[in-house]
């Protein structure tokens, strides 16, 4: 019985963190008329990718990354496209100077979807060795690592495939 109450209480403190940090994000937007990025740890993000049944695509990028810059239009493009459909998209930058590094990037870009600062502690818990790289979560579980910068034509295959798995129309 210990062992369900204290698995309940981890499952609320996780989607209570979820909520939060989603909030903060959505107060950060409300309050500057911006897509505001701020910082994430590790368990924020795991909190993040465990309570979605529908995809999410974890962008992970640094604002000095050639490749990861020119994927963004794409990923901005498949946001405004599936997003209504059940896609998520989050960018996590791990750059070393702080959510400032890339806020001017996502400022310059119109970027509508929730950019976070995760810096080397996000590196180091996933495992991120190469950017640009996108981390496709569904079922609250990474289930595969999409590494460099893909064709847009590609992307929105595995965007709609992974759409149809999930049920969405």
């Amino acid at each position: 019985m210990k062992i369900y109450m204290r698995t309940a209480l981890l499952i609320a403190i996780m989607i209570t963190l979820c909520v939060c940090v989603a909030g903060l994000h959505s107060e950060a937007w409300a309050e500057t008329g911006k897509n505001t990025v701020i910082p994430i740890d590790p368990k924020g993000l795991e909190a993040i990718i465990k309570n979605r049944d529908c995809p999410l695509l974890i962008v992970a990028m640094a604002s000095w990354c050639a490749p990861c810059r020119a994927e963004l239009p794409t990923l901005q493009k498949l946001h405004e496209t599936y997003g209504a459909k059940g896609l998520k998209i989050i960018g996590v930058s791990l750059d070393v100077g702080g959510p400032s590094a890339i806020q001017p990037l996502v400022d310059k870009m119109n970027l509508t979807f929730p950019i976070y600062w995760g810096g080397e502690k996000v590196t180091t818990a996933f495992g991120i060795s190469g950017i640009p790289l996108i981390m496709v979560a569904k079922n609250g579980k990474i289930i595969e690592n999409i590494l460099g910068r893909r064709p847009e034509k590609v992307l929105i295959n595995k965007v709609v495939s992974l759409l149809g798995e999930c049920g969405s129309k």
